[in-house]
């Protein structure tokens, strides 16, 4: 049955996806890239400088020359100024006729006071600065390397726990306010026993409660992390409804209750993937019939927003942890499904992570999914550097392509595959008016195992469920050495045309799947292979499954 992609309405303009790491096209960049990284954290350590001044709370509401908050804080008066020029450069302040004033990101989350003040949760991230250093020799010397020097005393690892839970609460109210809302439509009745594992200081419990005040929350988490909360929360009305409950994941002390919904947000990625799937394990048999798991965390391969956050987040906790990783979708899925929870359902946040909602309800066997983020994972699984699924009408076709194969390519008509004998571009236009949608995927040289790994994605969608995917590949076709082109093709199987040889415009396509791409300009240019994947046919009886933002389609 042909499917339907759903969630595409809700990824915004293609020509908005803008972000740095899919620009980057060595035939265009030089060094500067690289002094661009070495110096990245001269950024960090203007916002974490700024924060210790209390920059952003003297400014408050109001603008201020330099002068004036002189008068103020009587910091010196000439770095004081550099400073907020430097700030303003960044977008943080705005600056006018002499005067400076917060921007709204600023005014939003970096005045002390407000409740959505994220100094502290920022602050920690200063902190682990020193950890980060430690990354070549966790590389080199292996996990050894993250034993701490010398021992902590009582009252610094309360003070740290301290510092840790007030920085993680801060994200955990934002990330909950998100994703509550978005879940809330997934029980027909309010849930009436929800387990929080490792729930910090409870920003998810109280997120719950307002969306079922009804219910009942139980936080569990470490005795001292517990401890912590209290101090954060001392107001006996910050825990109505809560229940704290004192114990370890690892050797857990609520085996035989039964819940509605048990939530692991941000707990897997600290743990190796033994110690993972036990946790997912403990968690299903404590579910009611009917009951949910929620895995909140980061993804290593799927997150549209910002594909590269996941893998330095598992950079993060090589460094931080013993053994915790950040996982793919696929390994959370099966983890899920190994602990007999079929039914499952993903969704990204707008920020950096994605939600995993799982139940044992639904057929045996089968996995709900967006079809978007598992070809998207497929793509990167398959080697390919970047993927982007885009309509089909916004694959860009133009005469002047194939004119530029036929007078001035001197392989032109030596190929089956290439013009005279590919389709042209009235009949490629045709062609992709009959389809929904393209998978566009980047990939390097050679062009042989590009050609492959087309094909491979290609056979994968096929046997998926999608049997009208059909793959356009890069350049002249390189299964053989010289293309016979008297006879039929030797290898009809692997013979596939290029998006230039169907007169498609790949620069302007590219450009509208968020690829930066450039002439190579010199001999030792970054080369870029741009392929293709159509999926859909438009048809009466495509299938039109739920396009809600929870609902993919079943495979």
């Amino acid at each position: 049955m042909k499917k339907h992609l759903p969630g595409l309405e809700s990824n915004g303009p293609l020509e908005s996806m803008n972000l740095p790491h899919r620009q980057i096209d060595i035939a265009t960049e030089d060094f500067q890239k690289l002094e661009a990284l070495a110096t990245a954290y001269w950024y960090s350590e203007v916002l974490f400088a700024s924060l210790e001044l209390d920059i952003f709370g003297l400014l408050g509401d109001k603008a201020a020359t330099v002068s004036e908050l002189v008068e103020q804080c009587h910091y010196d008066a000439d770095a004081l100024g550099r400073l907020l020029q430097t700030l303003a450069a960044m977008g943080l302040l705005v600056q006018h006729a002499g005067r400076f004033a917060n921007s709204p990101l600023a005014a939003k989350y970096l005045v002390p006071g407000i409740a959505s003040y994220m100094g502290d949760f920022l602050l920690y991230r200063r902190y682990l600065i020193s950890h980060w250093q430690r990354l070549g020799a966790r590389v080199s010397l292996g996990p050894r390397a993250n034993a701490r020097q010398e021992e902590e005393s009582p009252k610094a690892y309360r003070e740290r726990t301290l510092a840790y839970v007030r920085a993680m609460d801060l994200q955990a109210r934002l990330k909950a306010s998100e994703a509550v809302p978005l879940l809330s439509s997934a029980w027909t009745t309010p849930p009436q026993r929800l387990l929080d594992v490792g729930g910090g200081a409870g920003a998810w419990c109280r997120a719950f409660l307002r969306q079922w005040p009804q219910s009942q929350a139980i936080l569990f988490d470490l005795p001292e992390v517990l401890s912590a909360a209290f101090q954060l929360y001392p107001d006996p009305r910050h825990w109505e409804g809560i229940m704290p409950l004192a114990g370890n994941i690892l050797s857990p002390c609520f085996q035989e209750a039964a819940f509605d919904v048990i939530l692991l947000s941000n707990i897997l990625h600290a743990y190796g993937a033994r110690e993972a799937q036990n946790i997912v394990d403990l968690c299903a048999g404590c579910l009611r019939p009917h009951g949910s798991l929620i895995i909140h965390d980061y993804l290593v391969d799927a997150h549209p927003v910002d594909p590269v956050k996941g893998v330095l987040y598992d950079l993060h906790m090589l460094i931080n942890t013993y053994n915790g990783r950040i996982y793919s979708l696929a390994e959370m899925t099966t983890m899920l499904q190994q602990a007999g929870l079929r039914h499952i359902r993903c969704q990204h946040l707008r920020t950096d992570t994605s939600i995993l909602l799982a139940t044992a309800d639904g057929n045996p066997g089968t996995t709900t999914i967006a079809d978007t983020d598992w070809m998207l994972a497929q793509a990167r699984q398959a080697g390919f550097q970047y993927a982007q699924i885009m309509p089909a009408d916004q694959i860009a076709v133009a005469p002047w392509v194939r004119l530029k194969c036929r007078f001035g390519c001197r392989r032109y008509g030596q190929s089956l595959s290439c013009p005279p004998a590919a389709l042209d571009d009235d009949q490629m236009a045709a062609v992709l008016a009959r389809y929904q949608h393209a998978l566009l995927v980047q990939g390097t040289p050679p062009s042989a195992r590009f050609h492959e790994q087309l094909l491979a994605l290609e056979k994968t969608f096929f046997l998926a469920g999608y049997p009208e995917a059909l793959a356009f590949g890069a350049g002249p076709c390189p299964v053989c050495p010289a293309c016979q082109t008297e006879g039929p093709c030797r290898f009809p199987e692997k013979l596939r045309p290029s998006l230039e040889a169907c007169g498609v415009d790949v620069y302007t396509t590219a450009r509208r799947a968020g690829i930066a791409l450039q002439p190579v300009q010199h001999p030792h240019g970054y080369v870029k292979y741009i392929g293709m994947v159509l999926l859909g046919l438009k048809d009466e009886h495509a299938d039109t499954a739920d396009p809600s933002r929870f609902n993919g389609c079943r495979r």
